[in-house]
């Protein structure tokens, strides 16, 4: 269910990107991905070693 919302919010600040900068693409998007990306994985790190949840 996290990865479903997660891929979600992504697509929707890539469509919001694309309408708002449609000449900037597609480095723009390049950059939200790759920033969205080190994001969830500092989220992961924190949910599992700073606050010792388990993920199954």
């Amino acid at each position: 269910m996290m990865v479903v919302l997660l891929t979600l919010v992504e697509g929707l600040a890539i469509y919001i990107n694309m309408v708002v900068h449609p000449n900037s693409q597609p480095a723009l998007t390049i950059v939200i991905v790759i920033l969205f990306a080190i994001v969830s994985g500092l989220g992961v790190w924190y949910a599992t070693r700073v606050r010792g949840m388990i993920w199954s």
